[in-house]
């Protein structure tokens, strides 16, 4: 899947932040991946879990007092309250050079305009994505779209559903010189 394999070339050998660790069905779930490729995974969740190191808590307001390597939100952004300040949070806590890895639904995918999901608060496209991140002071690595997180599409539905998902890689912005 093109999602995960490209999530395991960023965090190898990494410390990582999980943000949704829990409450996710296996094919949105990240956490097996990210524990069998990172160095180690800090994962967060407003649902208590019984994993190891997954702490219950507010993503957007939580204080780790530390700071990683990378920060993975896998099909999270969606449910945010309020993905400004969690962007913001997620700038304290990234390393110089640190990596913020997000998956999203495209907002401009079928699924989405006729059948949305009810626990989703808040949709994206390409533009309003990137908007959000570079006026949250990040820059934008690595922008694609993908099939979304099913194994596997029939071959006739795939032109249908290249363009589900969305996979970002974003930078904070380096200080500019005054």
């Amino acid at each position: 899947m093109v999602r995960e394999n490209l999530i395991r070339i960023l965090v190898t050998g990494k410390e990582v932040l999980d943000v949704g660790s829990v409450g996710q069905t296996a094919h949105y779930d990240l956490w097996p991946l990210l524990v069998s490729s990172a160095k180690s995974v800090t994962g967060i969740d407003t649902e208590p879990s019984a994993r190891p190191n997954i702490l219950q808590g507010n993503i957007e307001t939580h204080d780790f007092k530390r700071q990683f390597d990378v920060i993975v939100i896998g099909d999270v952004m969606e449910h945010l309250h309020n993905p400004g300040l969690f962007l913001q949070n997620a700038q304290r806590h990234l390393r110089p050079n640190g990596r913020l890895i997000i998956t999203t639904p495209n907002a401009k995918w079928l699924t989405v305009i006729f059948k949305p999901n009810p626990t989703h608060v808040l949709w994206h496209d390409r533009f309003t994505l990137i908007h959000l991140l570079t006026t949250n002071g990040f820059e934008i690595e690595n922008f694609r779209f993908y099939v979304g997180n099913k194994p596997h599409y029939p071959w006739w539905l795939r032109p249908l559903v290249w363009r589900q998902a969305m996979f970002v890689v974003a930078r904070p912005k380096a200080p500019t010189a005054s």
